[in-house]
């Protein structure tokens, strides 16, 4: 008698607690460590188990055994070689694509022209945010414009994030069939309401909280986790923000984010391949929560956002790479308590090598 789990649902351990999570239906759920070190163990004979059990022990199996059919997380199979039947697909399957990410930060119309479309075409780009600080509605509209130069990219996404105007999105729904034939996710800032309305192709989200650029980086909550099965198998093995990822900020230097402070070239110098084959370029790309301090021994990690950009400042290697837990994490995972991140006293002088004593004011 054993117990096979679902291609979907995923097991990890930290330092305290221990969790189980199914990515195609968003279940999850704390269990034991025991019953953690039971699911562990694929091969385990349960029928062998229970015969060297008290009751009391055998009633807690049954209880685990109940609780993973109940919620439909796996299958009992009667023989070992029925097991081996099943073919896992637990394995992170990259893209062929060389970078699949790219934020573009932008104060200007004149950022999202043709020769950087062109590189976006090149590099045959999946994703593409484009975030607007301080700029004119007309400015806005200019840039969202040039969306439909892309119909014939390998952009399979486009965010644009921008704070809310009632202009702005009078054009949106008056002109979403026209502005790409791209999934477009409007996020508009600073409302005083929050509404989603779908146009289509278009998503449109308004939120009540104002994003700072790039100051609103970074934060890591409960509410931010992704169940996605391919960003947890991705997260086993390579950084869970930064890989292929490639960011130009608005004064047009070229980095692995916006909000990092090592610059690889700027755009108007430069192009992105050229940025990319720096050999500094991609030295976060492979750095897991793993090898992260606290964060490896976090039940989370493989299902959390790293930060790289902003970081407790506690741990740097000798090569340069910083090792630090993320500096907007509330979260201890050796005693499973979550608090504000901004308020604790040991976090202080991380929030002022950023400059961020103002920002969090606000």
């Amino acid at each position: 008698m054993f117990l096979k789990l679902f291609d979907s649902v995923k097991i990890t351990r930290g330092a305290k607690n221990c969790i189980i999570l199914d990515a195609s239906s968003g279940f999850l759920q704390f269990i034991p460590i025991a019953f953690f070190d039971l699911l562990s163990n694929e091969h385990q004979n349960y029928a062998v188990l229970k015969k060297q059990l008290d009751s009391v022990r055998l009633q807690t199996l049954e209880e685990y055994l109940h609780f993973i059919l109940d919620n439909k997380l796996g299958i009992i199979v009667n023989s070992l070689k029925e097991l081996l039947t099943f073919q896992g697909t637990s394995e992170f399957r990259e893209t062929p694509s060389y970078v699949d990410y790219l934020i573009l930060d932008v104060n200007n119309s004149g950022v999202l022209n043709d020769v950087l479309i062109q590189q976006i075409y090149d590099l045959k780009i999946k994703y593409l945010q484009i975030r607007f600080s301080e700029l004119e509605l007309n400015d806005v509209i200019k840039v969202i414009g040039k969306l439909n130069l892309l119909n014939d990219s390998s952009i399979n996404e486009v965010s644009v994030v921008v704070s809310y105007d009632l202009q702005l999105v009078t054009f949106i729904k008056e002109n979403h069939y026209k502005i790409s034939n791209k999934f477009i996710d409007f996020i508009l800032h600073s409302y005083k309401e929050q509404f989603f309305q779908t146009l289509d192709h278009v998503h449109l989200s308004v939120i009540k909280n104002k994003i700072s650029i790039p100051l609103s980086c970074g934060l890591i909550d409960l509410k931010n986790i992704n169940l996605n099965r391919n960003f947890y198998l991705e997260a086993e093995q390579h950084n869970s923000c930064l890989h292929k990822k490639i960011a130009i900020d608005i004064e047009g230097n070229i980095k692995n984010c916006p909000s990092m402070s090592q610059s690889f070239g700027n755009i108007h110098e430069t192009t992105l391949e050229t940025a990319l084959n720096h050999p500094e370029f991609k030295k976060y790309w492979n750095l897991t929560k793993d090898s992260i301090e606290v964060c490896k021994d976090c039940e989370f990690r493989y299902i959390c956002t790293d930060c790289r950009a902003y970081t407790e400042q506690t741990s740097i290697k000798n090569e340069g790479l910083d090792v630090s837990k993320p500096l907007k994490c509330g979260y201890n995972p050796y005693t499973g308590e979550w608090e504000e991140w901004s308020i604790n006293p040991l976090k202080q002088k991380a929030i002022e090598h950023y400059k961020m004593q103002d920002f969090l004011k606000k």
